[in-house]
């Protein structure tokens, strides 16, 4: 689970679910950031998308801006008006058995923990609980329920940085229309394809609706739109970094996907494609070369390695070489 983890959806009307955590996959956030610092000593843009309610932009620049000398700007966007308003207000919530528990106790906590939380509490600092909840009042009271020594602590970013933070509305299929005057150091859309693709895999669906939107969806047009926008946005060996969540790297067939490439997987009822259309996509042309990989955990096909952090390869140097 995750802090802003008990919004199950921003909003009856919008149906998007939120997921997000400080430091979430923390090994594709520091390779990325140490690519970044490598590649583009003297500093670059990097747009986020599916920025959520702020989490992951505020770990990445903890990670990869001194405090006093911000040459990493990170431009925030989300497609949901719930999203952007409660980034906006610069409240998160921690609370006990989250995967970012570590920042608020010191139980059993290694020394790159120990550095990370260090980090955390220069950019962050503590507050009292907020009359506006960002949580789901519901799902919090079950959780208090099964655990008397449940508690949950907030935090704001520190005044003297939350000027660093700008949250806008924003789609990354219009990411070529978004700061049109600039190419970017990165593009980051962490586990968040299956909102475009409609891929819900391994979830127990049964209304139509959403059957139908699964299966007449061409996820490998979708995503093939995508990656090319992005290609076109990113400075030559800039990064397109993804998540490692199951949904981001196993697809349902649809429609438009080939008989040859898919199976039907008895023990979950799933139409599973036999490869990656994302992949794939990233890999045409050699437009894209993974540079971090890292680890995808799932309840039925098992814990496997993924790539997450993609470098775009400048087509003019792979014409001069070829």
């Amino acid at each position: 689970m995750i802090s802003f983890k008990s919004l199950k959806a921003t909003s009856e009307r919008e149906y998007m679910h939120l997921g997000t955590s400080f430091y979430r996959d923390f090994d594709t956030l520091a390779k990325a950031s140490l690519y970044l610092k490598e590649k583009f000593p003297e500093g670059t843009d990097i747009m986020e998308f599916a920025a959520s309610n702020g989490e992951e932009a505020i770990s990445l620049h903890s990670l990869i801006n001194d405090r006093n000398n911000v040459k990493y700007k990170i431009h925030c966007y989300d497609v949901s008006d719930k999203a952007i308003k409660l980034a906006n207000l610069n409240i998160h919530s921690i609370f006990k058995n989250t995967s970012d528990e570590f920042l608020i106790s010191k139980e059993n906590r290694s020394l790159p923990l120990n550095e990370m939380a260090r980090t955390f509490h220069e950019l962050m600092e503590e507050i009292p609980e907020s009359d506006v909840e960002i949580n789901d009042k519901d799902y919090m009271d079950f959780l208090r329920s099964r655990d008397k020594d449940f508690y949950v602590k907030y935090y704001k970013v520190r005044d003297e940085y939350k000027d660093n933070f700008k949250f806008e509305k924003g789609d990354i299929r219009n990411i070529l229309e978004i700061m049109p005057e600039k190419k970017v150091g990165a593009v980051f859309f962490r586990n968040a394809f299956y909102h475009l693709t409609n891929n819900h895999i391994f979830e127990p669906i049964y209304d139509k609706p959403t059957l139908d939107k699964i299966w007449f969806t061409n996820k490998e047009a979708v995503i093939e739109d995508v990656v090319s926008k992005v290609y076109e946005k990113l400075l030559p060996g800039g990064i397109f970094v993804i998540g490692n969540d199951e949904k981001e790297h196993i697809y349902q067939a649809d429609k438009y996907t080939p008989r040859e490439d898919y199976y039907f997987d008895d023990s979950t009822d799933e139409y599973i494609r036999i490869s990656s259309p994302l992949e794939k996509a990233l890999r045409k042309d050699g437009r894209f070369r993974p540079v971090a990989a890292s680890r995808c955990y799932s309840s039925h096909m098992g814990d496997f390695e993924v790539h997450t952090v993609w470098q775009k390869v400048d087509n003019t140097k792979l014409k001069r070489d070829n």
